[in-house]
Order: structure tokens, then sequence, then C-alpha cells
């Protein structure tokens, strides 16, 4: 039996070699919780030519009757890969995909599934997304990685959730809920309660300054919160290392201190440009623990500051 196993995780190494060639991934799962397992992407930036494009987290799951994937990645490439990486751990096919949201780098891989996957889980609003602007982010991702990705092919979500929704697949009890839109339109994410690990793609960050230029800050604040009550004893981010209820804290607590400075701001009638110095300065603190804030902050304050200049006026 240990040399039919032992076959097996080196045909699934090489398929990953043969299906990547043009770049060398290494994906090495870790075993979170029992039967829940992570990738995790070293990189911290954007998808380029150095990191071949993979820039964001996968989740899976394996159940008695196959594996529930959370997060393909950023092309077919690297979905492919992700495969040979699952097969390091199981030799059940992927059954199920949750596609967190509609930005690339989380579902462009989806078509390496295609021949095993019953069932391809989205939001509405990520499922229209991703139809009417797929194409845009399969050729930006081309064009960032210098053609590394390839023209990956667009397979979409096949079953909308569109409200909070209680699973058990292949013996596994799941929980798919909205964020409200909270880092982007749509987003969705996965808690398993028996193990209490939670699964956030971009609504969580660690280690890394999250995108807030496609969110709704107030609505992030609420749902962080309500993320803690479930008291994660693992929360795997969409970007970043694995966390916990803390991170969960720490990430509210960015956010609540950036709302309340563009508030001060907008209340000392500057705009969002005058208030950039004062603003960066009040979230001086937690620039340790969030690299490349500044220039998110610079990217995404007036996004911000429309969101709370709306709310001023309620």
């Amino acid at each position: 039996m240990k040399i039919i196993t032992n076959l097996l995780v080196l045909i699934a190494l090489l398929s990953t070699k043969v299906a990547t060639a043009e770049f060398n991934y290494t994906m090495l799962p870790e075993k979170v919780a029992d039967n829940i397992y992570t990738i995790l992407t070293p990189t911290r930036d954007f998808p380029n030519p150095e990191n071949g494009g993979w820039n964001s987290n996968s989740a899976f799951v394996v159940t008695d009757e196959g594996v529930l994937l959370f997060d393909t990645g950023s092309s077919t490439v690297i979905g492919q890969a992700l495969r040979g990486s699952i097969a390091t751990v199981t030799d059940k096919p992927v059954r199920w995909i949750v596609n967190s949201h509609a930005h690339g780098d989380h579902w462009l891989g989806n078509a390496a599934f295609e021949d095993t996957v019953k069932t391809i889980y989205a939001t509405t609003t990520v499922t229209g997304l991703i139809e009417n602007d797929g194409q845009r982010w399969v050729g930006n991702f081309n064009e960032m990685t210098k053609g590394i990705t390839g023209n990956s092919r667009i397979v979409k979500p096949t079953l909308t959730v569109d409200q909070r929704l209680e699973l058990n697949l292949g013996g596994t009890q799941i929980v798919l809920m909205q964020s409200g839109g909270s880092h982007s339109p749509g987003d969705l994410m996965l808690w398993l309660p028996a193990q209490k690990v939670l699964i956030t793609g971009d609504v969580v960050y660690s280690d890394r300054m999250p995108s807030t230029n496609a969110g709704d800050l107030n609505q992030w604040i609420e749902t962080l919160e309500f993320l803690q009550s479930l008291n994660p004893e693992v929360v795997i981010p969409g970007h970043g290392n694995l966390t916990d209820k803390q991170g969960l804290i720490q990430l509210q607590s960015l956010f609540s201190a950036l709302w309340q400075a563009v508030a001060k701001g907008i209340d000392e009638g500057m705009s969002d440009f005058e208030m950039l110095p004062q603003i960066s300065q009040a979230l001086d603190s937690f620039k340790p623990m969030y690299p490349g804030l500044e220039d998110k902050l610079r990217r995404d304050l007036s996004h911000v500051y429309l969101q709370v200049e709306a709310a001023s006026f309620k």
C-alpha cells in the first residue's frame, strides 16, 4: 500500500510539472484540521513573472465522496498545479468548488477541474461578473506575468448561493456565507463548524494590506465582528499566512481606525488628497503588521472617502 501511495504522489508531482512547464510552482499542502488543508502562496505581490501569477491562497476539504476546493487560482495552469498538489494528499477527485469572489486570481483555475467537478458555487453577483468580465482578467494576468498564466478558458459557476446555505458534502458539514460585499461585490465564505475552521477569501488578509477599492468598508467592519462571534480556531485568508480570531480583531481595528481618520479629515473640511498624510500617521501602528499599507492607502483612499462622506449625510 505504501508503494502504491508513493507512486500516486510521484505521478501527481510529475503531472504538475508537465502542466506548468512555463513556471515551476511549489505548492505544499498544509494540514490545518482533520481532512482540511490549505495551499498558501509565499508571495505578497500582485501577479508577476517572478511568482508566475500565483498570488492567492486556496484550501481544500477531503470528504468521503471527493474533495471540496475553495478558490482555484489565477489561471488554468495554476489550477493544474493545485490539482497535482491535492493529489499528494488524496486520490479522490475535486467534486465541488467554491469561487469566493470575482477577482481573477481566485477562480481562473476552474477549467483545470472541469472533468471531475459536479458543482461550482458562487453568488449571483460573482457569476455575472465572471461571465461579463472574465476575459479582461485573463488578459490582465497574461500581460502582468508576461504570458506565464496563458489564455485560461472561462468556466463559470454552476450554482448560485445568495443566502446562508448549510450543506452536507460527502459526510462533511459546511456553511456558505455571504459578506454583504465587504471586500468586493458577492463575496462568499466557507465555515466548517465541527472543525471550527473559517475560509474567507479576501474578506480576510493577514500580513498584507487589504485592497479596499472595491468594497464596503462599514459592512466589512460589521462582517469581521460577526466572524469573531464564530470563535474560529483557524482562519484561512485569501492572502497571507494562517491566522485566527485575533487576526479578525486586528483587521477590524485597522479598518475602524481608517474609518475614524477619514471621518476626522472630512469634519475638518479636507479633500481626500489633503488628508492623506494625517491618515497615514494615524495608521502608523498598523504598518509593521500590514506591509503595503502606504501604497494601498494612496490608491484606495478616494473610494473610502466617498463611503465615509455618504455615511455622514445619513
